[in-house]
């Protein structure tokens, strides 16, 4: 049987429209710097990198990218292929971890040496879904949210070469490619002590003071489902367009 394809949409970022080949070969960054997704080999580098900027990444994740199971099923997306189908027959066999590290996102920077000199990682929120299904009849809006929300798991630059804007087109490719496959919602956590919340500002992240939390469940279940960072975590957000 053929694969549906969703109808084109024009680009909703004001950049040029991204496709799955755009992603793999890589995006134009700061001083040569090509932003693309992340292949199994570099799991280790990867893996390197997000230790070296305190970051937190089960290794789940890390054996997905290693496995070359990681964002496929956004690269299908970007083709124009709908990932909701695949996504109710993985809910249907009771096994969503194969279906959330699909629906992850791997980026990397590499330089023009061809280095790998940053990372970015986004998830599905465990959290989200734990908290929207335990909603009278809301399984379908907590497998929703997997194609609605996103959390930033991990960004992380070489020391080397911080201060150039790196991290900066990571988060903006990382937007881009969530945008375009009509996300809502991007957010993230960093230790509070790390003080994050000038860098992710500009980036057009809002930063939440401690006990400060957004309602991720009203818009899916229509029922509110507050989401906020744990002690010693800040919690930033993006919504898309004017939504919030």
């Amino acid at each position: 049987m053929a694969k549906k394809t969703k109808k084109k949409r024009p680009s909703t970022t004001g950049l040029v429209r991204l496709t799955r080949q755009k992603v793999t070969d890589g995006l134009p960054g700061p001083d040569g710097v090509r932003i693309r997704y992340a292949v199994p080999e570099e799991a280790g580098v990867v893996t390197e990198l997000v230790k070296m900027a305190d970051d937190d990444m089960e290794t789940g994740h890390l054996e997905a990218l290693a496995d070359g199971q990681c964002g496929t099923w956004l690269l299908d997306a970007l083709a124009g292929i709908d990932p909701a189908e695949p996504l109710v027959r993985a809910l249907s066999a009771g096994d969503l971890q194969p279906a959330a590290a699909a629906l992850s996102l791997p980026l990397v920077a590499q330089d023009r040496d061809g280095h790998v000199i940053g990372a970015l990682l986004t998830v599905p929120s465990g959290r989200i879904i734990s908290d929207i299904a335990q909603l009278p009849g809301s399984q379908q809006h907590a497998l929703l949210s997997m194609l609605k929300y996103a959390k930033i798991k991990a960004l992380a630059v070489r020391e080397d070469a911080r201060g150039h804007g790196v991290g900066a087109a990571l988060l903006k490719r990382c937007v881009q490619v969530y945008w375009q496959l009509d996300y809502m919602l991007l957010f993230g956590e960093f230790a509070t002590e790390r003080d994050l919340g000038p860098y992710y500002r500009p980036q057009g992240f809002t930063v939440l003071r401690p006990g400060q939390a957004i309602d991720v469940g009203t818009l899916l279940a229509g029922v509110p489902v507050h989401l906020g960072a744990g002690p010693g975590e800040t919690f930033f957000y993006r919504w898309r367009g004017n939504m919030r």
